[in-house]
């Protein structure tokens, strides 16, 4: 019976996890599939533009020219482990939900660079004069999850 409370209790980070993961995997097929059609950019809204950006570096295309982005992969993995341990010990939901996003996010991406060699990016963002670096679904995860994260630990010591 103990099984089942433990997979009762994980569930949730398990299915956010893996909609995370896969939802990531199938809009970066479809937008590799389509590349061509989005040069130019697919204006969506003013503010809003499909791309297709070949990113080998990290956040924003930072160590890009160091072709490292295999290694950058399996780091993703091994910070995986970390945030499943996380997981495991977490009791609250909030903080479930906040690593699972983190989670899911990491091993989307980290399957792009051990697979790809690179991460493909898609969703661009601009305001007036103001350009957001092109991102993709795993990386919306993570910073949902990281800002959740966040809230969760400035809650606990506030109280």
């Amino acid at each position: 019976m103990k099984i089942f409370e433990t997979i009762n209790k994980e569930f949730l980070a398990f299915v956010i996890t893996c909609f995370s993961i896969i939802i990531d995997q199938i809009s970066k097929y479809l937008v590799a599939l389509y590349k061509a059609s989005l040069y130019p950019p697919l204006e969506i809204f003013s503010w809003l533009n499909l791309v297709y950006v070949e990113n080998k570096g990290i956040s924003f295309g930072i160590l890009s020219k160091f072709n490292i982005s295999f290694y950058l992969g399996l780091v993703s993995f091994l910070i995986s482990f970390y945030i499943i341990y996380l997981l495991k010990n977490s009791q609250k939901s909030i903080e479930k939900i906040s690593l699972s996003l983190i989670l899911g996010g990491a091993i989307g991406n980290g399957i792009d660079r051990v697979i790809r060699e690179y991460v493909i990016d898609f969703i661009d963002i601009s305001l007036n004069n103001f350009h957001w670096p092109a991102f993709n679904i795993a990386d919306s995860s993570i910073t949902v999850g990281g800002i959740l994260y966040f809230w969760f630990i400035l809650l606990k010591k506030n109280h």
